[in-house]
């Protein structure tokens, strides 16, 4: 992922003290680099010192979700539940054993959650005040991690404040906190651009046509079934409830499922189907051992969950959607969520930050697409009125199916991570066997991240065409056209450094030379249990 980038800032705040962004950094990286540089200056350099400073935010955030739960009226066996769905995900644990900025802004985000939880319950005017300036205030400073974070101080706040308008002072308080946050986020924000070597994401990035709303709805779509995906150890409890359906209601879920088995059928005929099936999203899930194709290093790595499994799983999470949506269309289940009062300050509380959230993500839906990581901050919203919802409308226990659910969700979770780890320990191991050889790293594409933290190293910064300030350091890249489309990375263009004769892949390419380096095997907890990198030579033509 990108926390190569981000250590480097950490290991250059170490040194020096100053913050040095190295063109590859949207986010502003904030009270992290600190931390970070703190480890390093306690324990020594090393990319696991730097990854082990973020782990206390992972904690914590676990810790702080459970809290809120039982705040939100959770029962303390459901709230659990609900903790692990998250603590547990495959979002959470890949991305909680990095430096990547996702974790510590969503424990900003569950932080500001708690805090406004205690102003609403608090039973002084005064002390809900008082709640709600620490809530502002330190979702401010925390925020400076990862912008999107600072919703928490524009939105969370004043919607808390609006549920509590009855209390003295408390209008006044909430308008003065939303201006001080919003000068803060507007200082903070221009600091960040006078940066050299930042990257600045603009929500306008041109005209917007017709197809670009199709493209739009698409991400949004796939966005929805993806989060759907991350929440399934409780989502699933609404497959059971089928019996309670309506008979017209049965007869639309039943249309539904012959529906997505035609479409399914259809795209596998067609040899497209590997692209719409879970988990619609790349980057963070998909390397989990489930899309053979990941883009980080050339070639298609083995898979533990194939094409079958799946379109298994993306019925499932489809069907679960679906039986929820159909049972809180019925007129019971709405008048149990408007006369609930967890659920009305939940709704409150979240419902605003959610909406608002939402909204940020679609520029990247219009010009990009949506990264799965980018969902993280939305599953304690989601999960938490699932949870509410079934207590409210069907029972307080959730059914023994979601701790099936739940153990399997775990386990591929755990062991998933695990041979992402002995997939990189193996790339570093074929990578090593290069250069005893003598051959310097610029010579070797090692992957995503080995060549961005080789280029950063040998040049500064990456030669991206978005750096602000330092307009005349990006230099167009061509020498990546002299291979076949095939071998060549997409990355290859911000790096310019790395001049490839030798190439780590994961399975052989028949655009390269077999070297004379031998392949590295490793061990993984998923089947196939054994694989291999390799390392291939550029052609004499090239």
């Amino acid at each position: 992922m990108d926390d190569w980038s981000y250590i480097k800032t950490a290991l250059v705040f170490s040194q020096t003290g100053h913050i040095v962004y190295n063109g590859w950094a949207t986010a502003m990286l904030g009270w992290t680099i600190p931390w970070a540089a703190l480890f390093i200056r306690l324990f020594g350099f090393s990319f696991e010192t730097v990854r082990a400073s973020a782990l206390p935010f992972a904690l914590g955030t676990v810790f702080l979700f459970h809290a809120s739960l039982r705040r939100f009226g959770v029962t303390p066996r459901n709230a659990v539940w609900g903790t692990l769905t998250l603590g547990l995900s495959p979002l959470f644990v890949p991305l909680a054993a990095s430096f990547m900025t996702d974790v510590a802004g969503l424990f900003c985000v569950v932080v500001c959650i708690y805090l406004c939880q205690r102003a609403a319950s608090a039973r002084s005017d005064l002390n809900s005040a008082l709640w709600l300036l620490l809530a502002a205030s330190s979702n401010i400073v925390g925020g400076t991690v990862r912008q999107i974070a600072w919703l928490g101080a524009l939105v969370m706040v004043p919607s808390t404040a609006w549920l509590l308008r009855r209390r003295r002072g408390i209008p006044v308080i909430a308008v003065f906190a939303w201006l001080a946050s919003l000068a803060a986020v507007l200082v903070c924000l221009r600091w960040f651009r006078q940066q050299p070597y930042a990257l600045e994401e603009k929500i306008y990035q041109g005209p917007i046509r017709g197809l670009m709303l199709g493209h739009m709805a698409a991400e949004v779509t796939k966005a929805f079934l993806c989060l759907s995906l991350l929440v399934l150890p409780i989502l699933i409890a609404w497959i059971l409830g089928w019996n309670s359906l309506a008979r017209g209601a049965k007869m639309r879920v039943a249309s539904i499922f012959v529906a997505l088995l035609c479409v399914a059928l259809v795209f596998g005929q067609r040899g497209s189907l590997d692209h719409r099936i879970m988990p619609w999203l790349g980057h963070v899930i998909g390397t989990l051992s489930i899309v053979p194709h990941t883009g980080e290093m050339l070639g298609n790595r083995p898979v533990t969950l194939t094409v079958a499994w799946r379109v298994v799983v993306s019925f499932l999470v489809s069907m679960s959607a679906v039986m929820l949506l159909e049972q809180m269309a019925t007129r019971e289940w709405r008048t149990r969520f408007q006369a609930s009062v967890q659920l009305t300050q939940a709704v409150w509380i979240l419902g605003p930050f959610a909406i608002s959230y939402i909204a940020f993500l679609l520029p990247r839906a219009i010009y990009f697409f949506i990264f799965d990581r980018y969902l993280l901050a939305l599953i304690p919203v989601v999960i938490t009125f699932l949870l509410l919802l079934y207590q409210e409308c069907v029972g307080e226990r959730l059914p023994s199916l979601c701790t099936v659910m739940l153990i399997v969700y775990a386990l591929y979770t755990v062991a998933g991570t695990h041979d992402w780890f002995a997939l990189n320990r193996a790339r570093i191991a074929a990578i090593a066997q290069i250069e005893r050889s003598g051959i310097p790293t610029t010579a070797i594409q090692g992957g995503y991240e080995f060549d961005g933290w080789t280029q950063i190293n040998v040049a500064g910064y990456i030669n991206d065409p978005r750096i602000r300030n330092s307009p005349s350091a990006y230099q167009p890249n061509r020498e990546p056209v002299n291979l076949p489309s095939k071998c060549r990375l997409d990355f290859a263009s911000y790096t310019p450094s790395v001049r490839p004769k030798y190439f780590v892949v994961f399975s052989l390419m028949p655009c390269l030379q077999i070297s004379l380096y031998n392949p590295v095997t490793y061990s993984t907890w998923l089947p196939p249990f054994r694989r291999t990198i390799y390392i291939q030579e550029a052609p004499l033509n090239r």
